[in-house]
C-alpha cells in the first residue's frame, strides 16, 4: 500500500500536467479558429453583398453558391475542432446549443444532397461550373446558416464592445455610428434602389441616419425611389434604431444561454434609463416581447384595414408590417408617397398608426410597468400594486399633450370636412407631432399657429426609453413641477407625494437648456446655408431634433451642408442631450469637495 500512494500521487501529478498542457494549447487552438471564423465572417457578408445587392452575371452567381457552401462547411469543421480540444464536450454542447443545432441542421441537409447527387457528382458541382446547381433551397439554406452563424459572431462582438474601456454613454454613441455607417453602405449598393434611380452618396448616410434615428425625413421617395432590397434595409434599420443594437445583441445573447454580463447589464442599465441592475435581464425579455406583440397587432389590424382593391396579397402584408414597425418605432417612414394623406378618411388605418405610436412612444419601463406589474408595495394585509412615480408622470403628461394638441388644432386649424374627420386628423396631427412623422395632412399648408403648436409638441417629444425623440415628456413634468414649487414657496419638489430629487432637477435643466441652445445654433447654421423661409428651418431643425420626420417640403431641396447638419441633429436627438454629455465627458470620480453656500445672487 505505502509503495502505491506515491504511484497514485505520481499519476495524479502527471494527469494535472498533461490537463494544463491540454488548456495551453486548447486556449491558443481556439483563439486561432475564433480569428479565422471572424475573417470567414466577413467572406460570408461579402459573398451575400455580392448576390443580393448587385447585377452579377450566372456564372459569378454559381461561384458565390459554392463559396457559402464552403464557409458553411468550414462552420462545422470548427465546431468540431471547438468541440475536440474541450474537456467538458457536453456541457460545450449544452451551452451552445444553436451552434450545435446548426451543425446537425447542415450534416442532415449535406447527407441528403450527397444521398440524392451522390459523391462523385457533388465533388464536379463543386469544381465544374457547367454542372448543374444544386437545389434553391440547398443554398437559400447555406445562406440562413451563414446569417444565422453571423448572428451568433455578433453577440460574441456585443461581448468584447462591453468590456471595452469606454463609458456607457459613448458605447451608446459608437454603436449608433457603426449601424449608420453599415446602413449607408447597404444602401449604396445598386440593388437598393429601383432600376432607373441613384443615390449619392450624401443621401444614402441621410437616409441611413433618418431610419436608424428613427425620424423620418426623406430626401428621396422610400416607396418609388428605393427596390424592396432597400427598403427592407430601411426597415431592418428603423427596428435597431427602435430597439438599440446593444438591445437586439442582448437578447439574442440570453436566447442563446450565454447570459449578460456585469458590464454588458451596465451598459443597458444606462441606455434604458433603469434603476435597478438586477431588473435588466427582465426589461430586455420584456422590451422584445413587447415590441414584436404590439408590431404583430399592427400589422393584423393594418392588413385588414386598407382600402385599395388594387393590392394584392402580398402588398397588403407588406405595407401592414413596414408601417407597422415603422409607426411602433416611431420614424414615421411610408411606402406612399404622400405619407398617409390617402387615407385620411380611412380611421380604422389612423387609428391602428396613432395608437402604435403613442405605446412606442410611452417607454418601455412603463409599458413593462403597465402590463406586468412588477413594481409593488406590501402591506400586512394584502399586496397593493402601485404604478412608479415616474409611469404616472409619463402617463398624464402623454394625455394632456394629447387631449391639448387635438382641442387646440380644432381651434386653430380650418379643417374642411366633416366633424369626424376634423377631430380625427386633429388628433392624428397631435399623436404624430409626439415624433412619429407620419402625416395625413399637408403640412406645407398648414397656418403659421398650427406649425408653431406642432413644433411645441415635436420639442417636447415621447418619452424616456421608448423609440421616439424631444427632450421628453418627465423633463417637462419636472420642470412644471419646480415652476409650482418655486411659486408655493416651497423648498422640495413634489410628485405623488414623493420628493424629487435636485439631481433629477439639475438634469432637466441641462436637458432642456441644451435643446434650446443646441437648436438655436443649428437654425442659424441653417439659415446661412439655405435660401429658405426661417420658420420653415426652423420647423426642420426641430423636427430633426426631435426625431419626428415632419417636413414642410423643404427636405428635399437642402443644399449639401445643410443636410449635414440636420443628420447631426438627427444623431444628436436620438442619443440624447445627457448621452452626449457624459461621451464628451466622460465623468470621472473626484475627491467629494463641498465650497461655502452662497445666496446673494439674485434671479429674475
Amino acid at each position: 500500500m505505502e509503495q502505491e500512494e506515491p504511484r497514485i500521487e505520481g499519476l495524479k501529478a502527471f494527469w494535472n500536467t498533461l490537463k494544463i498542457r491540454f488548456y495551453e494549447v486548447s486556449d491558443k487552438v481556439i483563439h486561432a479558429v475564433n480569428i479565422s471564423l471572424f475573417f470567414v465572417s466577413i467572406a460570408a457578408l461579402v459573398s451575400l453583398a455580392l448576390e443580393y445587392g448587385f447585377y452579377i452575371s450566372p456564372q459569378m452567381e454559381q461561384i458565390i453558391e459554392r463559396v457559402n457552401i464552403v464557409i458553411v462547411l468550414y462552420y462545422v469543421l470548427q465546431y468540431f475542432v471547438k468541440l475536440l480540444f474541450t474537456l467538458e464536450k457536453l456541457e460545450y454542447i449544452r451551452t451552445h446549443w444553436f451552434e450545435s443545432a446548426l451543425v446537425l441542421l447542415i450534416i442532415t441537409e449535406a447527407s441528403l444532397v450527397l444521398h440524392e447527387l451522390g459523391l462523385s457528382q457533388f465533388q464536379n458541382y463543386l469544381v465544374d461550373l457547367n454542372v448543374k446547381a444544386l437545389t434553391r433551397l440547398t443554398i437559400v439554406g447555406a445562406q440562413v446558416v451563414i446569417i444565422l452563424t453571423i448572428i451568433s459572431g455578433a453577440v460574441r462582438l456585443n461581448r468584447r464592445i462591453a468590456y471595452l474601456r469606454f463609458h456607457p454613454a459613448q458605447t451608446l454613441m459608437l454603436s449608433f455610428f457603426i449601424v449608420i455607417v453599415l446602413g449607408t453602405l447597404l444602401l449604396k449598393l445598386p440593388r437598393a434602389v429601383a432600376p432607373g434611380h441613384q443615390l449619392s452618396w450624401l443621401d444614402s448616410l441621410f437616409t441611413a441616419t433618418s431610419a436608424t434615428c428613427v425620424t423620418g425625413l426623406i430626401v428621396v421617395d422610400t416607396g418609388t425611389h428605393f427596390s424592396m432590397l432597400g427598403q427592407l434595409i430601411i426597415l431592418t434599420l428603423i427596428q435597431i434604431g427602435g430597439l438599440g443594437i446593444m438591445t437586439i445583441s442582448s437578447f439574442f445573447a440570453l436566447f442563446l444561454g450565454r447570459g449578460m454580463a456585469i458590464r454588458e447589464r451596465i451598459m443597458l442599465q444606462e441606455m434604458l434609463n433603469v434603476e435597478r441592475l438586477d431588473a435588466i435581464t427582465r426589461l430586455v425579455k420584456g422590451v422584445i416581447l413587447i415590441t414584436f406583440l404590439m408590431e404583430a397587432l399592427g400589422v393584423v389590424l393594418l392588413f385588414f384595414s386598407w382600402d385599395l382593391p388594387q393590392w394584392s396579397v402580398g402588398q397588403r402584408l407588406y405595407h401592414s408590417v413596414f408601417h407597422s414597425v415603422s409607426a411602433f418605432c416611431n420614424a414615421g417612414f411610408s411606402l406612399n408617397s404622400d405619407s398617409l394623406m390617402s387615407f385620411n378618411q380611412n380611421y380604422p388605418v389612423m387609428l391602428t398608426i396613432a395608437l402604435l405610436i403613442i405605446v412606442g412612444g410611452l417607454g418601455f419601463v412603463v409599458m413593462i410597468d403597465l402590463t406586468r406589474g412588477r413594481i409593488f408595495e406590501y402591506s400586512p394585509k394584502k399586496r397593493v400594486h402601485r404604478y412608479s412615480v415616474h409611469t404616472r408622470l409619463v402617463l398624464i403628461i402623454t394625455g394632456v399633450l394629447l387631449i391639448a394638441g387635438t382641442v387646440l388644432f380644432l381651434l386653430i386649424e380650418p379643417f374642411e370636412g366633416s366633424w369626424t374627420f376634423k377631430a380625427l386628423n386633429a388628433f392624428f396631427c397631435s399623436v404624430t407631432a409626439r415624433t412619429a412623422g407620419f402625416n395625413t395632412v399637408d403640412i406645407g399648408h398648414l397656418t403659421t399657429s398650427s406649425a408653431l403648436l406642432l413644433m411645441l409638441l415635436m420639442f417636447i417629444g415621447a418619452s424616456p426609453g421608448s423609440t421616439g425623440g424631444g427632450i421628453k415628456t418627465t423633463t417637462l413634468g419636472i420642470l412644471i413641477a419646480s415652476f409650482i414649487s418655486i411659486i408655493r414657496g416651497k423648498t422640495r419638489i413634489e410628485l405623488f407625494r414623493r420628493s424629487i430629487s435636485f439631481t433629477i432637477l439639475n438634469r432637466a435643466l441641462v436637458v432642456f437648456a441644451f435643446a434650446i441652445s443646441f437648436i438655436m445654433l443649428s437654425s442659424f447654421l441653417l439659415s446661412l446655408t439655405e435660401q429658405a423661409d426661417f420658420l420653415n428651418l426652423l420647423f426642420e431643425e426641430i423636427s430633426a431634433f426631435g426625431t419626428v420626420g415632419l417636413s414642410r417640403g423643404i427636405t428635399a431641396g437642402l443644399s449639401s451642408w445643410g443636410k449635414l447638419i440636420i443628420i447631426v441633429s438627427m444623431f444628436v436627438g436620438r442619443v440624447g442631450v445627457l448621452t452626449l454629455a457624459f461621451a464628451i465627458t466622460t465623468p470621472r470620480e473626484h475627491l467629494r469637495v463641498e465650497y461655502p453656500e452662497e445666496k446673494n445672487v439674485m434671479v429674475g
